[in-house]
């Protein structure tokens, strides 16, 4: 090869080599200080995006891993909470079984009640306050947001409900009827009289508020607990409360709004029937929500004895959900106030839409129908006569009286009472007076009871058929019993006969109770003792004996043991009387004194109680002339005329009593069973109007119509106020609905758990408010009451043993879930590692080899520099 001046070729040989030489030793001097074969898309660009996947794969799953420990953690949070409602729900179980011991008493219960409540508080705080990282975890909203259009309706989350999210249209439909319970109480009686209490009887009157040793129970206040449709509501009671007061009080409780403290059981009765001498209770609404119970000490509600004697029965209802836009169609039928399965992982609870009610608020009262024949007696005292007496003023004297009580009509018991108690008839003289006969009732029984007492005291009657008939009255004769005799004792010893004086004949006359004195056959009417004449003392008192016997005085005559006369009425009591006054001479030596008397005392009163036909008891309401009405309803239906009044008095302006059956009879005859409105009497005899259908929709108008020559509208209002306690100038509507619409929005708990889109665990936990396990309201004070709130706390825990076993389900998985992720992740590094991490020995290698050529390169540019100094060489 010739030497070359202007190119060097060697050399340029030389620095290519040594270039590519530089490039190889930087790139493994990059290697080796960053550890990465690839450290740009030049390096490998394959492998980079390769690397690049897989490394976002292991970021993504490192992610994941932390995610499924957040959830672990919130499901820990969760799960502790709940592990405190099962030992609560376990606290309330093992009092419900306490509270079923008999041994305890009602305070006992009560007791026991203050800490269930107390639970129950806590429940639904746990529920309400459970939160990690402030999202709470129990209250529902960890699983779906549910709206309605309406407050009747209830969501409670007990599933995956955040699946069903959506809009929906749910309706409520009636299937089957239930039963209203009923409860009764003691038959109360009056402990003074012992006859049936009445409206206006204390309570402290009542034979049952006083214990076997005679102990009022109800010696100061006391406060009654009521408990029922979930909520409880209470009355202060005393012993000065009539019947009637304590009745409005507790229905006043049982019906007034949940708002307004009551237990808003509208149409509920608790009222006092005096035809059966108990108090009655009628729920307002069908099945176990309408029923109530009573706490109070143990001795007053033995004094009550409520007793249920109709046990209520859960109307059926069916319940219906449709999508709005179609594609989802389900219903489900239930019992009870709660509906399930018909919108996935959802409890739907109901308010009940109620009726429109026109409720009276008088009561009727205990009547008497009469038949077609008057009813006529007449009633006197053992004092009734009609002769004249000189041993006794006529004025004294009783009259007897007539009662008469007009056919085909109906009598209040007090009408009776009063009609009996105020009549006055004259006596034959002209002298006016009332027998010492007081009328009454005992129930339905007409009582007449004398005001003389033992055996002096007597009624007697005398009565047409129509009375025995219906009222029982038969004639004759009672009398009363016991009592002390009337007793005259002369003031000397007449053991040895006595002698009357020179001064004149002696004649006595001697009166008793009857007025007794004159009707005798010895000389003037009265007992004969001769001037001067000596009397033994057997003939003494044979010739008062005789006496006696031939006035017919209820007397007789002895000589006591003291030798002394003693003169004594064979009646007993108030009405039993003795008096001996002397018409002529002197009464010395028998030890009396003209005008001395005597009375009887003590012993028990006559009573004649009738028996009244069953046929004929009846409730009647006091009206002052007619009432014409209609009644119309929601659709337009109407009753027609409905005409209230007596035959007789039809659209006059004087008083009548009607009674229930004659109001059922006319309205049941009327066009009322075409319309959708119903009526009913209450156990207090009360008229109520409802709706056979319930909801906003269903309407009751009432109007009055014009009676020809009677009442204007205006009076017929004032009378049905007074009559029955109802306006029949007014409409009214029902309440609730039937219809709503449901949005279910889903909040289901989302964690991520993969890399990749979609790889998620979703899971949702419960509402586990007290409301929603089934808990509110959970009665323990009576055994009936504890023993279904055993059940219902048995699902409660369950329910919350259900949900804790799901949560433990999914942090299991959850730790599974980290396992396969951390594996995954170190299976993805490896990978990437190789792809990517660059290989240590290797590299030192190729650097080492690079530095070698490097230096080789170096020194031999050197060489091929030196080359064209070899051609000046050959210049010289």
């Amino acid at each position: 090869m010739g030497f070359r001046i202007n190119n060097n070729i060697s050399a340029m040989v030389t620095q290519g080599n040594l270039n590519k030489t530089q490039g190889g030793l930087a790139r493994s001097i990059e290697r080796l200080s960053s550890g990465l074969k690839i450290n740009r898309g030049a390096d490998d660009a394959a492998g980079l995006t390769i690397s690049e996947k897989l490394r976002g794969q292991i970021r993504g799953l490192n992610r994941a891993i932390n995610n499924a420990q957040d959830g672990i953690s919130l499901i820990q949070t969760a799960e502790g909470a709940l592990n405190e409602t099962a030992a609560i729900t376990n606290r309330m179980r093992e009092l419900a079984i306490q509270a079923q011991d008999d041994a305890l008493t009602a305070s006992d219960r009560l007791e026991i009640q203050k800490e269930v409540d107390q639970l129950i508080g806590e429940v639904d705080r746990i529920s309400q306050t459970t939160e990690f990282n402030t999202k709470k975890l129990l209250d529902g909203s960890a699983s779906a947001l549910v709206t309605t259009d309406g407050n009747g309706l209830q969501a409670f989350q007990k599933g995956e409900a955040g699946l069903a999210a959506g809009d929906y249209t749910v309706r409520l439909a009636l299937s089957a009827s239930g039963t209203r319970q009923v409860q009764q109480s003691n038959i109360l009686t009056d402990r003074g009289s012992g006859n049936l209490a009445g409206l206006s009887t204390k309570l402290s009157d009542l034979t049952s508020m006083y214990d076997s040793d005679g102990n009022n129970v109800l010696e100061s206040p006391e406060t009654i607990t009521i408990r029922g449709n979930g909520e409880k509501a209470t009355v202060n009671v005393s012993g000065d409360m009539t019947l009637e007061q304590f009745s409005a009080a507790v229905e006043s409780k049982v019906n007034a709004s949940i708002k307004d403290g009551g237990l808003g059981l509208s149409g509920s009765t608790f009222a006092f029937s005096a035809q059966t001498g108990q108090i009655v209770f009628e729920a307002g609404k069908e099945g176990t929500s309408g029923e109530i119970a009573l706490s109070a000490s143990e001795n007053l509600l033995k004094s009550f004895g409520l007793q249920i004697t109709t046990d209520s029965q859960s109307a059926a209802y069916t319940m219906s959900a449709t999508s709005t836009n179609g594609s989802f169609s389900a219903s489900s039928n239930t019992n009870s106030d709660v509906a399930s399965g018909v919108i996935d992982g959802l409890d739907f609870k109901f308010q009940l839409a109620s009726a429109a009610r026109v409720d009276g608020t008088v009561a009727g009262t205990e009547a008497i129908r009469t038949g077609n024949t008057n009813i006529v007696f007449t009633i006197a005292d053992t004092n009734s006569q009609t002769g004249s007496s000189s041993a006794t003023p006529a004025g004294n004297r009783t009259a007897r009286i007539a009662v008469t009580l007009t056919a085909n009509r109906t009598f209040t018991k007090a009408s009776i009472t009063a009609i009996v108690n105020n009549a006055i008839q004259s006596t034959a003289n002209g002298a006016s007076s009332r027998p010492g006969i007081t009328a009454s009732f005992n129930g339905y029984d007409l009582q007449l009871t004398s005001s003389a007492t033992g055996t002096s005291a007597k009624i007697s009657v005398l009565a047409n058929q129509a009375t025995t008939d219906i009222l029982g009255l038969r004639t004759g004769v009672s009398s009363g019993g016991s009592g002390s005799a009337a007793l005259l004792t002369g003031a000397l010893d007449v053991s040895g006969g006595i002698t009357i004086g020179t001064g004149g004949d002696l004649r006595i006359q001697i009166g008793d109770g009857d007025y007794n004195s004159t009707a005798g056959t010895q000389a003037g009417g009265a007992l004969f003792f001769q001037c001067g004449s000596t009397v033994s003392a057997v003939s003494l008192t044979t010739q008062f004996n005789n006496y006696f016997a031939a006035n017919s005085i209820k007397a007789t005559a002895s000589v006591n043991s003291s030798g002394r006369l003693e003169l004594r009425s064979t009646e007993t009591g108030t009405d039993s009387r003795l008096s001996i006054t002397a018409a002529n001479g002197s009464m010395a030596p028998l030890g009396f004194i003209t005008g001395q008397n005597s009375t009887g005392s003590g012993g028990n009163a006559a009573v004649l109680i009738g028996d009244t036909n069953d046929a004929q008891k009846d409730i009647g309401f006091t009206m002052t002339g007619g009432i014409s009405i209609s009644i119309t309803d929601g659709n337009g239906g109407s009753s027609g005329l409905i005409n209230l009044s007596d035959g007789t008095v039809a659209g006059a302006s004087n008083s009548f009593t009607m009674s229930k059956s004659s109001i059922t009879t006319i309205l049941n005859a009327s066009a009322l069973a075409t319309t959708d409105v119903t009526y009913e009497f209450d156990a207090g005899n009360r008229l109520d109007f409802k709706t056979r259908s319930a909801g906003k929709d269903s309407r009751i108008v009432l109007s009055t119509n014009a009676i020809a020559g009677g009442q204007t509208a205006a009076q017929q209002i004032t009378n049905a106020l007074g009559a029955f306690g109802m306006n029949l100038n007014q409409a009214v509507q029902g309440d609730g609905q039937t219809e709503f619409r449901v949005h279910v929005a889903d909040r289901r708990l989302n964690f991520q758990v993969g890399a990749n889109q979609s790889q998620s665990i979703n899971f949702s936990v419960i509402n586990t408010s007290a409301e929603s396990l089934g808990l509110k309201g959970v009665d323990v004070t009576n055994v009936r009451s504890a023993t279904r709130a055993l059940g219902a706390i048995d699902k409660a825990v369950n329910t919350v043993s259900s949900e804790r076993s799901k949560l433990g389900s999914l942090q299991n998985r959850l730790n599974s879930t980290i396992n396969n992720l951390t594996v995954t992740t170190t299976n993805l590094q490896s990978t990437e590692s190789k792809i990517r991490d660059v290989d240590v020995a290797m590299e030192t290698v190729e650097f080492t080899r690079n530095q070698i050529l490097l230096q080789a390169g170096t020194a031999q540019l050197a060489q091929a520099r030196a080359l064209p100094q070899q051609s000046l060489e050959l210049l010289r």
